[in-house]
């Protein structure tokens, strides 16, 4: 017994070492997505202009907004799945599908582009009830606060690693601008930037690359839990069936407690889009920020900076303020989101966020550091209500962790999508007024 106790690992360390694991792989899996996603409105946008027969205008908008569709109601499944694959293996199926998709940026077409936007639908949905899973099997009600700000501190590097990486594969405006009349490299001379097709391949395979490895690392994860974790691990074969589960989950949907974080989830949805696709298009579709062709790439990378400071931060605060990770935390996101919308509505061109603009702004003339200073308030804000929607539903129904934490995605990416599908329609001062209003409900 003692031999075989030596070969334990300390809870206090082993607890950390998952979720350090699962931050990892995270941050691997969307340095791939998320940070592809700040420039994939402009990135096939010249796709189209070069061949519109290949992609739709905005199919930057239309593809994420499929996937949110599926992701959506997917979410009312994978509940009954992860009951039979368990949480490790849904987050290496989940992460797989993301490396499927990436790969359909090596020949951009309508049919494969949409037909993995919608596989990767069902992939979110397995990666975040899987993540949720994992989180509460490896954490106690006294860890659960401090284990998920580091998971999300160290995922939220995504962005900046994402950043990193197109300032090494963007084309560089001198040269691009020498050859641009004898080959198919970034144009700098009209309203918005072009991304070239070779651009486009080694943005994307260095985005492979790195999604590749959170699949080896989600393989890898150990699947022990902690002792008196907030779930207990439970033998798949006695785990009910798929229309119990299903019940289960509407059950859960119409739960008191759930009902009143209905808007929490829906806000997180909202913001997403903004800061993630919508806000970092106008970069690019405003003619006087398309000029700093590296801006979209600093922009990631002050974002993603933000956020993991803030993740660490709340985990240091945690072990010393009780319940700190819930509202506190909540609150502090929703204002620093509210501020950035503010500034962003002063100094971005109206439609700039669908089509390219030289138009003027409202009040604060577009300058490449006024972007920067968003992306840090994105990146607090996006942490902070990330962190508590983790913590909140960790806790509030521990014995449906699974059923409330697909419901909150649920309410997440319906809002997404819908907010995504109708994208090239709306205006910034529209996102902005929604926003702030809707942070208020939340």
């Amino acid at each position: 017994q003692r031999r075989y106790s030596s070969y334990i690992m300390r809870e206090s360390i082993y607890d950390v070492l998952c979720a350090l694991l699962l931050g990892i792989g995270q941050l691997c899996m969307f340095t791939g997505y998320d940070t592809q996603l700040t420039i994939v409105e402009p990135v096939l946008r010249s796709v189209h202009d070069r061949s519109p027969g290949t992609i739709d205008a905005h199919a930057g908008y239309y593809g994420p907004a499929v996937c949110m569709i599926v992701f959506t109601f997917a979410n009312l499944v994978v509940p009954w799945a992860i009951g039979i694959l368990g949480s490790k293996f849904s987050l290496v199926l989940g992460s797989m599908l993301f490396s499927v998709h990436i790969v359909t940026f090596f020949f951009i077409h309508s049919f494969p582009y949409y037909l993995t936007s919608a596989t990767l639908g069902l992939g979110y949905a397995l990666f975040y009830s899987g993540h949720g899973g994992y989180t509460t099997e490896h954490s106690t009600r006294k860890t659960i606060g401090r284990n998920s700000a580091l998971t999300w501190a160290l995922a939220s590097m995504c962005m900046t690693v994402g950043g990193i990486v197109m300032l090494f594969t963007i084309q560089s405006p001198e040269i691009g601008n020498e050859i641009v009349q004898s080959t198919n490299m970034t144009a700098i001379g009209r309203s918005f930037r072009e991304y070239s097709d070779g651009e486009i391949r080694m943005m994307y395979g260095a985005f492979l690359l790195v999604t590749v490895c959170s699949n080896a690392i989600f393989a890898a994860i150990p699947t022990r839990s902690v002792k008196d974790s907030i779930s207990k691990t439970k033998d798949c074969k006695n785990q009910p069936g798929f229309g119990h589960q299903l019940k289960r989950t509407f059950a859960t949907m119409g739960e008191r407690k759930m009902l009143q974080l209905t808007p929490l989830f829906g806000y997180i949805g909202l913001s997403s889009c903004i800061w993630v696709s919508v806000y970092p298009t106008t970069l690019t579709f405003s003619k006087k920020l398309s000029e700093y062709v590296y801006l979209p790439a600093y922009y990631s990378i002050a974002f993603g900076l933000s956020n993991m400071l803030m993740g660490f931060t709340i985990s240091a605060i945690s072990k010393r303020v009780k319940n700190f990770a819930q509202m506190p935390t909540l609150t502090i996101g929703s204002v620093s989101f509210a501020t950035a919308m503010v500034l962003a509505l002063l100094s971005t061109p109206t439609w700039a966020t669908n089509t390219p603009t030289d138009e003027l702004t409202l009040l604060i003339e577009p300058n490449p550091y006024l972007p920067l200073f968003i992306a840090v308030l994105f990146g607090i804000g996006d942490n902070c209500v990330n962190t508590s929607r983790t913590v909140i539903c960790a806790l509030i129904l521990p014995e449906k962790r699974v059923q409330v934490f697909a419901v909150s995605k649920f309410h997440q990416s319906l809002l997404l999508a819908a907010l995504t599908f109708i994208s090239p329609l709306i205006p910034m001062p529209v996102y902005s007024i929604v926003i702030i209003l809707y942070s208020v409900v939340s």
